[in-house]
């Protein structure tokens, strides 16, 4: 599945046939049936190339079951059950932790035509690791020195990491629902972004177009480059790697982003978004995806 939808992705985003005059337009909306349920993979993906090579690489999955639990004239009520946690880290203690991450369950309620309202009770997703901490941790009951602070200060990260992955990738579903596109027209939005170097949002700009419709298969495909305040981004970066100041000049982004939607539907078949920063020789990466995992819908 994932290898079809990406495939589908850039083969429509460089074919050279448009859409008709009467498919020019798209409007994202939600058209969700009450107890319909849809699953997702969520992964995470962080690395670190100097040079070229990969010098570190670290990958986030995570089981999302979407659940319509109701649907009034105003509103739908969206259960999202994420589950199955597991990492790709040389960290045995964070494989362990990931790997005891117990099923979490939040509510969230989002208006009709799909745009985010509020979580209900957004604070569950810190229940997931509540058992796994206190076992992780006494391992390290006693022990001392800064190889063991650094692997203590690594497990309560990763909590927040989880916690924090969970909640992004509900706002990064809805993120599109709600708002009509023209073909070929730019778009330009305000956005607050969660970046690995800052654990408050860095201030930028998103800029989306509508790249192609597919009439036939009733899909439409959305691109977005973001652009993050360069003074904003500059001071995360110095407080990340622990240095005084950095050239204006010594920081390139390359942020993009893409959606995937089932237009007779109104379900995401796959959204992404990837960051990239370079300063100097490194480049440090980030990259999110939500992926539909029941095949067509």
């Amino acid at each position: 599945m994932r290898k079809s939808i990406i495939g589908l992705f850039f083969c429509l985003i460089s074919s050279a046939l448009w859409a008709a005059e009467s498919d020019s337009s798209v409007v994202f909306k939600a058209s969700f049936l009450k107890n319909e349920l849809q699953s997702y993979e969520i992964s995470r993906t962080l690395y670190t190339l100097q040079k070229g090579d990969t010098t570190s690489f670290e990958r986030i999955r995570i089981k999302a079951d979407m659940y319509v639990k109701d649907s009034t004239e105003n509103y739908y009520l969206v259960t999202w059950k994420f589950s199955d946690f597991s990492i790709n880290t040389n960290s045995s203690q964070l494989k362990q932790l990931v790997a005891s991450a117990k099923p979490v369950e939040i509510c969230c309620r989002i208006s009709k035509p799909g745009v985010f309202i509020e979580f209900l009770d957004g604070e569950h997703v810190s229940s997931c690791l509540d058992d796994a901490m206190p076992k992780i941790l006494e391992q390290y009951a006693g022990k001392k020195g800064k190889e063991v602070e650094a692997e203590v200060a690594s497990i309560y990260d990763m909590r927040e990491t989880i916690e924090t992955l969970m909640l992004r990738s509900v706002s990064q579903f809805y993120q599109v629902y709600g708002l009509g596109y023209n073909l070929g027209e730019i778009v330009d939005v305000p956005t607050e972004v969660i970046s690995r170097f800052s654990p408050t949002p860095i201030l930028g700009m998103t800029r989306k177009k509508l790249t192609r419709i597919d009439p036939i298969n009733r899909l439409a495909i959305l691109s977005s480059a973001t652009f993050l305040d360069d003074k904003g981004l500059q001071k995360a970066i110095t407080e990340y790697l622990h240095i005084d100041s950095l050239p204006d000049n010594a920081i390139h982004q390359e942020n993009m982003g893409g959606v995937v939607m089932d237009l007779s539907t109104g379900w995401l078949l796959w959204t992404f978004d990837q960051r990239e920063i370079k300063t100097g020789n490194t480049i440090y990466g980030e990259r999110v995806e939500i992926e539909h995992l029941n095949g067509s819908l």
